[in-house]
């Protein structure tokens, strides 16, 4: 039986978006569960971002994952099953850092839709939660993409050692991986957590700064 499919589409675009939907429905007979994991990440000072900066982050992240959302509650409630939708946000949407107006306002952005899509979608049994995960180097595209030779630069360490730089900046002192951020996935769309909706789940090793209250 094939566990997979691979679907090209850019989240930007509606039409693509219920493309991909449909093809995935059409694949596995139905829609459980939906994960919002497409970004990418501009690091400038307010001053040096663009109008075109702005909109790239908010059109990849927040209105991908909006449209992702969309077309994925419309099966989803159709079906009448409940399923979950996951948000994979990040520490930045609620940690003030510098020189990241547009990546981090993108991700608050994301952090927010998961309480309110909670709350919209709560009464067909759909779930909607997130994960804020933070120093993910290793397995990342963003940081494949020059965006770790720079982070690297900007703190003196060897590219190859940045995951490790990061983890000593954590309370736990451990490096962040892939697998890290699956596994809270994983948790949030199991049985152990069927009554939890409209959580971010911190995968992290531990920012204090970033600690949800």
């Amino acid at each position: 039986t094939d566990v997979a499919i691979g679907v090209r589409a850019n989240v930007t675009d509606a039409a693509q978006v219920q493309a991909a939907i449909d093809e995935a429905v059409l694949a596995f007979g139905g829609l459980d569960l939906v994960v919002n994991n497409a970004g990418l990440s501009l690091s400038k000072p307010l001053l040096e971002t663009t109008e075109a900066d702005w909109d790239l982050q908010h059109d990849v992240m927040a209105k991908g994952s909006f449209l992702v959302s969309k077309a994925a509650a419309r099966v989803l409630i159709e079906q009448g099953l409940g399923g979950d939708i996951v948000y994979i946000s990040s520490k930045n949407s609620v940690f003030a850092g510098p020189n990241n107006i547009a990546y981090s306002a993108a991700k608050a952005d994301q952090a927010h839709q998961v309480r309110l899509l909670a709350v919209e979608l709560g009464e067909h049994g759909v779930r909607v939660n997130g994960v804020n995960p933070d120093g993910v180097v290793r397995g990342s595209g963003i940081f494949a993409s020059g965006w770790g030779a720079n982070r690297a630069k900007t703190y003196g360490v060897p590219e190859e050692d940045l995951g490790r730089f990061y983890a000593q900046r954590t309370i736990l002192k451990r490096e962040v991986l892939p697998e890290h951020v699956a596994n809270a996935v994983f948790v949030l769309t199991g049985p152990e957590l069927g009554h939890t909706t409209g959580l971010h789940i911190p995968v992290d090793a531990g920012v204090a700064t970033a600690f949800l209250r």
